[in-house]
């Protein structure tokens, strides 16, 4: 069985009409650049406030932060000011903190412990 297709090159397809009104009843009259209000998780700085926990209770990579921190010279990383990208690359350089992940991706999940531990604070 045969079935007849027809198509008419005479008939062309109207343009699509855009309206001359917005769509949305909102009153944009200006948008604002974008601000950056702060320097980003990475940049900020954190002091040690010079107590080192025992090992039981911790993970071993939460630890490693600290030991890092803790063993670390004054021309490695300053104790009272560093960056979370300081801790990590030193703690990396030295071996203390191994991982498949990124390293900083580590200290942004336990940042919130060691702050409320009161074993780092932002300065």
């Amino acid at each position: 069985m045969r079935t007849a297709t027809t198509t008419s090159k005479s008939k062309s397809i109207p343009p699509k009409v855009i309206a001359d009104k917005p769509i949305s009843k909102a009153q944009v009259t200006k948008v604002p650049k974008p601000v950056a209000k702060t320097r980003g998780a990475a940049r900020k700085s954190y002091k040690f406030s010079g107590t080192m926990p025992e090992q039981t209770g911790f993970t071993p990579q939460m630890y490693a932060l600290l030991q890092t921190i803790s063993e670390a010279k004054n021309t490695e990383l300053d104790s009272k000011q560093f960056t979370a990208q300081d801790l990590v690359a030193l703690a990396v350089k030295k071996g203390y903190l191994s991982t498949c992940q990124d390293p900083l991706r580590i200290f942004r999940f336990y940042k919130d412990r060691l702050v409320s531990e009161g074993y780092l604070s932002e300065v």
